[in-house]
């Protein structure tokens, strides 16, 4: 796994090991998600969240690609910390240890302008992370399997979905500017 462009383009990072509930993103489609995403927005200047963020590498190809800032949430923190060592990132990112929808509940009042979320393998929750995310006013980029359907009441704000390879990405529009 490597970050695809930007100031960290063709670094390698760490990659989660030994879990049977993860379904690492491939550089390929995380690749076509950003191209996706830097036709629609700029980068700069802008904050986001990593959900369930393992590895960290869509924050850090958002960091890379010229983010100001990136929370990254996730139960085990581990490979995260050391990937951020691995690129020497400073004062632009958060680590937070935590379940990412009691995170959405209860911790964060900061202001963010998109979200990734890769849950894990067969996840069940979607419906209920879906409600706490939309709080936020902001563009959300779900990585889901096949299976998932996305509720009716938020199917008015989906704006893409895109199949890449074994992966599938839902993009929301949460907030009325972008």
């Amino acid at each position: 796994m490597r970050i695809i462009s930007g100031i960290y383009k063709g670094r390698i990072l760490k990659s989660l090991s030994g879990k049977k509930d993860i379904r690492p993103t491939t550089d390929r489609a995380r690749e076509t998600l950003f191209n996706i995403l830097s036709n629609r927005i700029e980068f700069e200047g802008k904050r986001c969240m990593d959900l369930f963020c393992g590895t960290g590498s869509f924050g850090l190809e958002f960091l890379s690609r010229g983010g100001s800032e990136c929370t990254f949430v996730d139960f085990d923190v581990k490979v995260i910390k050391e990937n951020a060592s691995l690129l020497n990132l400073n004062g632009d990112f958060n680590i937070v240890r935590n379940d990412t929808l009691k995170y959405l509940t209860s911790e964060t009042k900061d202001i963010f302008d998109i979200a990734f979320a890769d849950p894990p393998y067969r996840y069940r929750e979607y419906d209920n992370l879906l409600h706490r995310i939309s709080k936020f006013k902001l563009l959300f980029i779900l990585e889901h399997d096949k299976s998932f359907i996305i509720p009716n009441v938020f199917k008015e704000k989906v704006f893409l979905h895109k199949k890449i390879g074994i992966s599938e990405f839902s993009f929301f529009n949460f907030n009325l500017t972008i």
